[in-house]
């Protein structure tokens, strides 16, 4: 039997372990996480076989056809050090949100069997704790191939997506960060920014209404992951912030011309509902 390794048992990893275990599909799964505890709820949970203690013993595992990229991506190119060296045959599978950092890691060091598969799926809640079988299915994948690997090297990745139910989409490295900048990370800035706007004396809990709280809901994400994915992404995101700051200017120009604010808000609502 085949075996996978997930490094990071975090929502992305647990979900990931659990679905592959509901489904059809046939692995030995190894987990390692700094956090022992989500280990051992993993175990008991029976989502993964084994629980890998120290990183080292990594290269000993046998069989090892994947080695799943879950952690935050400066972890992840923490972990790719130590394990570049590992044999061509085992592909690494990147889960990551922004793709920039660690290809320019895998670059510098010439690493090859790597492919770069995004969930199009998360949650403002962390941990594996909040892990389902379920995050994945009926959502899409975006699958960047930088390094053209071949339909034989990448059917097996291929393979688990589609036998968890979700829809895999090819994409080029540039358009899938500019496209997550808009649709992902400029919008979890922009939650974050609005919170550190708001006077600390405004008591959110009384004075706002739901879609205040829902808006505010993504500020609530891990900060360590999302300081790394707008690190990683920051010259889109600059560029992303620039048109952001200039239409929110359009529109506080507009303040004096309530009729005009009137047919521009208009047109936005009218392109929100052509989406």
């Amino acid at each position: 039997m085949k075996s996978i390794l997930i490094l990071g048992l975090g929502l992305i990893g647990g979900s990931l372990a659990k679905a592959i275990k509901e489904s059809e599909l046939e692995y030995r799964i190894h987990a390692y996480d700094p956090d022992q505890l989500s280990l051992e709820n993993a175990l008991n949970d029976k989502s993964i076989d084994k629980a890998v203690d120290q990183i080292e013993t990594i290269l000993q595992i046998e069989d090892l056809s994947l080695i799943m990229l879950c952690s935050p991506i400066d972890k992840t190119i923490e972990n790719l050090k130590f394990l570049k060296a590992i044999d061509e045959k085992t592909l690494f599978v990147s889960l990551a949100s922004s793709l920039s950092s660690i290809n320019d890691f895998v670059e510098s060091e010439g690493i090859k069997n790597i492919i770069f598969t995004h969930p199009i799926s998360g949650s403002h809640n962390s941990g594996y704790e909040n892990a389902s079988p379920n995050l994945f299915n009926q959502k899409n994948v975006i699958r960047v191939n930088v390094n053209d690997l071949q339909e034989n090297q990448t059917h097996e990745i291929e393979k688990i997506w589609s036998s968890i139910g979700s829809n895999i989409i090819n994409m080029s490295l540039d358009d899938h960060e500019r496209f997550l900048m808009f649709t992902s990370h400029l919008p979890h800035l922009i939650a974050y920014t609005t919170m550190l706007s708001i006077d600390d004396e405004v008591d959110i809990s009384k004075y706002s209404a739901g879609g205040l709280k829902e808006f505010l809901r993504i500020a609530e994400s891990n900060p360590d992951l999302w300081a790394d994915i707008f690190s990683s992404n920051s010259k889109n995101l600059k560029v992303g912030s620039e048109i952001f700051i200039n239409n929110l200017y359009r529109i506080i120009d507009l303040f004096k011309d309530p009729e005009t604010l009137k047919e521009l808000l208009a047109e936005i609502r009218n392109k929100k509902q052509k989406l």
